[in-house]
């Protein structure tokens, strides 16, 4: 990092300052910190997925807190590794959160309207809004071959500079390093590797569409078609994501290696940072953050009154992300902020990984075996099945190489997306359950602020394993004094010191439950908010994820409507063709029926929750009924079957034995008409709070924006539509073959005449 372009670069009120002669040295380790190694997920026909580290850079004065912590450098300036995001970059700094923090919390209210009680404007474009135009250009880059064809499209439509940043960034002609610092590796691979492999493919087409004549009997035209159109449905899959990409996003991808980094790419990738989004660092706290900016709220200044205090004493000494904490420094300690709760809900719901097996056997093979099913078929006909001269061996070469990696990304992204519609009903489901009595166990949700989600715990757990086998086997099988010494201690009575901060590890946590009562002050407007956050979180990759499922129906479609024009023309197609169009259109409509199925569940909670709500008025309404009687019969007199009434000496109360009641065991009865006078206003105060949380899920969740699906609404409707479209088109293929007279000699279709 050069000290002295930082200060020139950050001179107050754009003056120019000085050179300096004798920069400030930092303190600390200049090298890169190590990582694992990287994993290489390939995109596109220019895009590679990887994690990288970043340089460490200064970033001022330090904070009182890293100072204690120990971070401060020699010449009073504090080293920060950045996290790769262009928006997390410009966010304000931890101590100005705490300064808007303190301003909400005297007025809670302000937390749903930030910018307009902070009075300040936002600059973040955070709105992510379908691109058709990029949308376009995109497709356009990603079907042109490589290394000629798109980069002299991005060079006729982007000019000399940004183009060559695009092609480098995209990887359509990596020629500079300085892009691809992180795995250098990578640009050789592309080169000697994937683009021939791209190549391959794009030239099979072409010497296909040449040599038709020559090729009549020997390759299927609809065979061709269909690889062909499934790299088609790739490339708008990779589209789409460029098309939801933000104004300052998309000139990233167009600027120099240092403001736009492969690191920026991966995080931004289904395949790999939404993937596993524990895996990257802070992607999960960025797009929390990003949340709040879209529906402009604040979760750092409302908190929830948790019933339980042995849980609130644990949670808000829970170690977790600083800028998440259960204690926001203003809440009380029967308190928990809610910025804590909708974190802690995401990081666990988004933790879980694809099931197991599914990424080493079916993404795998699957695919494999699939492509591999027509050459099986020629070969059982007696046929070659890699063809018999050098052109139809290549051609088969290049189709067999398109059928395996396109439909391998099609049924990947197709699983990715009903992964993340599990992952997010699971968040929202945990937010709805924490209303209902007794609430959700503080082991089910809590996760260590060092996880890395459920793969990597994994991976990690193995690896434990094989260390301690091999210290183990080293040791002769002997305990090591250090675990005889603890050992010791515990037999004795003796533990470890206890810090200020709690794990999901302590014993303490059995048990233990969070519970909300929306009818207590604040709760149901923290919850409301919650919600809302917890529904825009990783925005751009849900919007993303609702287009691919209606990519891969149309996928669906086009193979059914193939195979009907096949059994009910006359057109001359190959046996093995029909066998792969059936069981391709399978697979993708399991993928895309599932997909519909986890969004309608989805948006199945929002009727769910809203009946939650309702729920909850309806049993205030009782209570006020209740108290109103109370007032009117103070001597208990009067109709003696409302219930809830006794009929007793002295001041009258609200039974609280059932748990509609607003009162919970332990907690003190109004005795006083006064008292009941309090509890009125209160549940009235909750009354209209729930009222207009209910308005609000039901406009902005069903009519404004719902969960959505192929551009449709997710519902049960939408799903048996599907399946009718499926079926439709299948017994019309069936009834076509069944009327046609058709006979396969040797594998090819013959039609019987009259």
């Amino acid at each position: 990092m050069n000290v002295q372009a930082y200060f020139h670069r950050n001179a107050p009120d754009g003056k120019e300052l000085p050179a300096l002669d004798n920069p400030p040295v930092l303190a600390g380790n200049p090298t890169r910190p190590s990582l694992p190694p990287l994993t290489v997920d390939v995109g596109s026909a220019g895009e590679v997925n990887e994690e990288l580290t970043v340089d460490e850079e200064v970033t001022g004065p330090p904070s009182s807190e890293e100072t204690a912590n120990g971070n401060e450098g020699r010449d009073g300036f504090t080293t920060k590794k950045p996290t790769n995001d262009l928006l997390a970059e410009r966010r304000k700094s931890r101590q100005e959160r705490q300064d808007d923090i303190k301003k909400l919390v005297t007025n809670v209210s302000g937390a749903t309207s930030v910018r307009k009680h902070l009075k300040e404007g936002i600059d973040l474009d955070v709105a992510h809004k379908f691109n058709k135009k990029e949308f376009i250009v995109s497709m356009l880059y990603e079907t042109l071959p490589p290394i000629v064809f798109s980069p002299l499209a991005a060079l006729i439509l982007e000019g000399p500079t940004r183009a060559y940043h695009l092609m480098n960034h995209r990887l359509f002609l990596p020629i500079d390093k300085s892009y691809q610092k992180a795995n250098p590796a990578i640009i050789p691979f592309f080169w000697i590797v994937f683009f021939p492999i791209i190549y391959m493919g794009s030239i099979s087409v072409v010497l296909f569409a040449t040599h038709r004549e020559e090729l009549r009997n020997k390759i299927d035209t609809w065979e061709v078609f269909l690889a062909y159109f499934a790299f088609l449905c790739r490339n708008a899959i990779l589209s789409i994501k460029y098309a939801y990409y933000g104004q300052e996003e998309l000139e990233g991808v167009r600027s120099p290696a240092p403001d736009w980094t492969d690191s920026h790419q991966s995080r931004k990738l289904i395949g790999a940072g939404w993937r596993y989004p524990l895996e990257h660092e802070n992607l999960v706290e960025d797009e929390l953050a990003e949340a709040q900016d879209l529906i402009d709220v604040n979760l750092g200044a409302p908190s929830f009154k948790v019933h339980c205090s042995k849980a609130a004493a644990f949670l808000r000494k829970f170690d977790c992300h600083e800028d998440y904490k259960a204690d926001n420094k203003h809440n009380g300690e029967d308190e928990v902020s809610a910025a804590f709760v909708v974190h802690q809900f995401v990081r666990m719901s988004f933790s879980d990984d694809i099931p197991f097996g599914f990424n080493a056997f079916i993404a795998n093979w699957v695919p494999f075996l699939m492509a591999q099913f027509p050459n099986w078929i020629r070969f059982s006909k007696g046929q070659a099945a890699f063809g018999e001269n050098h052109l139809e061996k290549f051609i088969f070469a290049g189709l067999f190489i398109n059928r395996f990696m396109f439909f391998a990304q099609l049924f990947l992204f197709g699983y990715i997306a009903v992964h993340d519609f599990n992952r997010r009903r699971k968040c929202m489901k945990f937010l709805g359950k924490i209303t209902q009595y007794p609430g959700v166990l503080l082991s089910d949700f809590l996760l260590s602020k060092d996880s890395k989600g459920t793969k990597k715990d994994r991976e990690n757990a193995k690896k434990k394993e094989k260390e301690e086998a091999k210290k183990k086997k080293a040791g002769g099988g002997k305990i090591h004094m250090e675990d005889y010494q603890v050992e010791d201690a515990e037999m004795g009575g003796q533990h470890p010191k206890k810090t200020d901060t709690t794990t999901c590890d302590d014993p303490e946590i059995e048990g233990l439950r969070l519970y909300i009562d929306l009818r207590e002050r604040g709760n149901a407007f923290a919850w409301v908010l919650s919600r809302r956050t917890a529904k825009a979180f990783g925005e751009g990759y849900f919007n993303r994820i609702q287009a691919y499922v209606g990519v891969l129906f149309i996928y669906a479609v086009v193979a059914m409507i193939s195979l009907n024009v096949l059994f009910w023309s006359n057109l001359n197609h190959y046996v093995s063709t029909i066998y792969y169009i059936i069981l391709k259109t399978v697979f993708i409509a399991i993928c895309v029926l599932t997909g519909i199925s986890e969004a309608t569940k989805l948006q199945e909670l929002v009727t769910y929750h809203r009946m939650i709500l309702k729920n909850e008025i309806f049993a205030i309404d009782q209570t006020l009924t209740d108290n109103k009687m109370a007032l009117k019969f103070p001597d208990g007199g009067g109709s003696t079957s409302t219930p809830g009434m006794h009929k007793m000496q002295g001041p009258p109360v609200v039974k609280s034995t059932n748990l509609m009641s607003p009162y919970r065991k332990n907690t003190p009865k109004p005795k006083t008409f006064k008292e009941l006078q309090d509890v009125e206003e209160q549940l009235l105060a909750a009354k209209t709070i729930l009222q207009s949380a209910d308005n609000l899920i039901g406009y902005q969740e069903e009519i404004h924006m719902p969960v959505n699906v192929m551009g449709v609404h997710a519902t049960q409707g939408v799903y048996n539509s599907t399946i009718g479209i499926l079926l439709t088109f299948a017994v019309l293929a069936v009834e076509g073959y069944s009327s046609g007279g058709l006979e396969y000699v040797d594998g090819w279709a013959t039609f019987k005449t009259d």
